[in-house]
C-alpha cells in the first residue's frame, strides 16, 4: 500500500489521539429548561419516538413502562424518573407532577455522609474516619458518657452504622439528648454492642453525625450542603427538616431524614453519584468519597456510608456496582455506573404490593439494554 493511501486512511480513522473526548451531559437547573428528555410534553411516546429512544439509549420503553405499573399498585400520589445516558426515558406521575416535593426520609442519610465526606476532604476540621467523636473537642454534649465503650466510636462507625448504637426511635421531644444517651430512660444509653464489631441501622447514630458536624464545620448540614451541593449542580427545590430546639439541642437538620425534594432533584444527587462527584466539568465531591461510601463492611456487605449495595439487590438481578439511597416507603434512588443508568421514585405511598422493591428494580433493568449511548 502506497505511503500516501496509510496516511489518508489514519488521519481518517476514528481512533486518532487529538480527537476531542465527547463531554458528558449534565442538565441544567430546571427554571432554566432542566434535565433533556426523549418524551413527548403529554401521553405516551409514538412508536416512531419509542425507536428513536430505543437507538439512542437502549431502553425498551414498553418494558420501562411496566415499572410504572407496579409503582402505580401504591396508593397515594408518586413520581417515577429513568435517566439513561443522560437521557430522561421514562417519566410517570400518579396524582403529582414533576413539581411536587416528598420527604426522601432515610435517602437523607446519603446527603449526610456526603457532607462529612467534603469536611473530610477540606482537611480544616482535622477530622478522619477514624477520630473518636465522643469526646469534649468534637462532642462535648455526649458527656458525660453514659457507657465507657462510647469512647472509642469513630467517625467511620457512624457512617457504617457499626457504633453499637441502638436501631430504636427517635423522638420528636429532646431528639438529640435521647440519641446521645444522656436523657433520662435513654434507649441509647447502653450500647447494643462494642463499637465496630456489629451493624444496626441506627437514626440515633446519624444524630451524633449531625452534631459533630455542626460543632467541626461551624454550621448546619443544609446551609453548608446549599453552597457546596444543591447550587452547583442546580438542585433549586429541596427543604431539609429541622428537628430539636426549644430549649433543647438544636434546631438542626433532622440528619437521617427529612429531606423534602422533587424526583427530578433527587436524579441530580444520583447523577453526581453517578459520574463520581463531577459536574460539568467540575470536582464538587472528591470521587474517594465514593469509593469509601460504596464499600461494605465485615459486619454488613451490602451497606456502605449510609448507602445500600449491590448484596442488598441480589434477588432482583442487580449488577455488582448497583448503589441505591433508600427511603421509608419506598423514597429511593436507584444507581448503576455500569449501565449509565439513574432511577428514583418518591412518594407518600403507605400501601404497597408483595415485593415491591424487587420487581421495581427488575422491571427497569429487563428494559434496558447495556452499552454506550449513540448520538
Amino acid at each position: 500500500m502506497k505511503r500516501s493511501i496509510v496516511l489518508a486512511l489514519l488521519l481518517a480513522s476514528p481512533l486518532r489521539a487529538d480527537d476531542p473526548k465527547p463531554k458528558a451531559y449534565f442538565p441544567p437547573p430546571e427554571s432554566k429548561g432542566g434535565w433533556r428528555t426523549l418524551l413527548p410534553a403529554t401521553g405516551d411516546p409514538t412508536a416512531d419516538q419509542k425507536a428513536h429512544i430505543a437507538k439512542t439509549t437502549g431502553v425498551d420503553w414498553d418494558k420501562l413502562e411496566e415499572a410504572w405499573k407496579v409503582n402505580a399498585e401504591s396508593d397515594g400520589s408518586s413520581g417515577l424518573v429513568v435517566i439513561r445516558h443522560g437521557h430522561i426515558v421514562g417519566e410517570w406521575y400518579k396524582d403529582a407532577d414533576k413539581a411536587k416535593a416528598f420527604n426522601i426520609y432515610s435517602s437523607s442519610k446519603a446527603y449526610t455522609s456526603l457532607a462529612v465526606g467534603l469536611l473530610l476532604a477540606d482537611g480544616t476540621s482535622k477530622l478522619t474516619l477514624d477520630t473518636k467523636v465522643c469526646t469534649a473537642k468534637r462532642l462535648p454534649e455526649a458527656l458525660p458518657l453514659s457507657d465507657p465503650r462510647k469512647a472509642d466510636i469513630t467517625l467511620r462507625h457512624l457512617l457504617n452504622m457499626t457504633s453499637g448504637i441502638g436501631p430504636e426511635n427517635v423522638p420528636a421531644k429532646a431528639p438529640f439528648e435521647v440519641a446521645l444517651g444522656v436523657s433520662e430512660k435513654s434507649p441509647f444509653a447502653k450500647l447494643k454492642s462494642d463499637p465496630g464489631k456489629a451493624f444496626h441501622y441506627s437514626n440515633a447514630g446519624v444524630a451524633h453525625l449531625v452534631l459533630v458536624f455542626h460543632q467541626a464545620a461551624g454550621k448546619d448540614l443544609s446551609p453548608f450542603l446549599k453552597e457546596r451541593l444543591w447550587t452547583p449542580i442546580g438542585v433549586e427545590t429541596v427543604r431539609w427538616e429541622q428537628i430539636g430546639g426549644k430549649g433543647d439541642l438544636g434546631p438542626l437538620s433532622q440528619g437521617f431524614s427529612g429531606i423534602f425534594t422533587t424526583p427530578r432533584e433527587h436524579a441530580r444527587f444520583c447523577y453526581l453519584a453517578l459520574h463520581k462527584g463531577e459536574w460539568a466539568g467540575k470536582r464538587v465531591v472528591p470521587s474517594a468519597h465514593y469509593e469509601f461510601a460504596w464499600t461494605g463492611t465485615k459486619a454488613k456487605s451490602d451497606y456502605g456510608a449510609q448507602w445500600w449495595l449491590a448484596d442488598h439487590f441480589k434477588g432482583a438481578g442487580a449488577p455488582k456496582d448497583f448503589v441505591a439511597t433508600l427511603g421509608a416507603f419506598h423514597n429511593d434512588g436507584f444507581v448503576v455506573p455500569s449501565l449509565d443508568l439513574v432511577v428514583v421514585r418518591l412518594g407518600n405511598s403507605r400501601k404497597f404490593p408483595k415485593d415491591f422493591e424487587r420487581r421495581l428494580v427488575e422491571k427497569v433493568l429487563a428494559a434496558v439494554t447495556p452499552g454506550k449511548a449513540k448520538e
